[in-house]
Parts: structure tokens; C-alpha cells; sequence
């Protein structure tokens, strides 16, 4: 799908950091993008309640 040639290896590692794991003849860059949705749901919701 649009080009994309993933890396198997490289996806299957719980990265913790910003990491590539597109194949290099890849077209597409696809990149693992690590989060903390929960905290940052958290810290939204504060703010929202101490706004208000």
C-alpha cells in the first residue's frame, strides 16, 4: 500500500525512541513514534477542570 516496504525485524521491537523501520528500497518513510497517551489525557483533563 503505497509503497511502503516495512522492515519486519525493526517492527517487531517495542521501540522507545523515534525509529525508522521502513526497508531502505522503501519509497516511504515509516517511523515508530513512541507516546504516553495516558498522561497526556491526564494532563488535558486537569487543565481542563482547573480552567473551569
Amino acid at each position: 500500500f503505497l509503497g511502503i516496504a516495512l522492515d519486519a525485524q525493526k517492527n517487531e521491537v517495542r521501540a522507545k525512541e523515534l525509529t525508522e523501520i521502513h526497508r531502505e528500497n522503501s519509497p516511504v518513510k515509516v517511523l515508530i513514534i513512541p507516546t504516553n497517551e495516558e498522561v497526556e489525557i491526564a494532563k488535558q483533563s486537569y487543565e481542563l477542570l482547573v480552567g473551569q
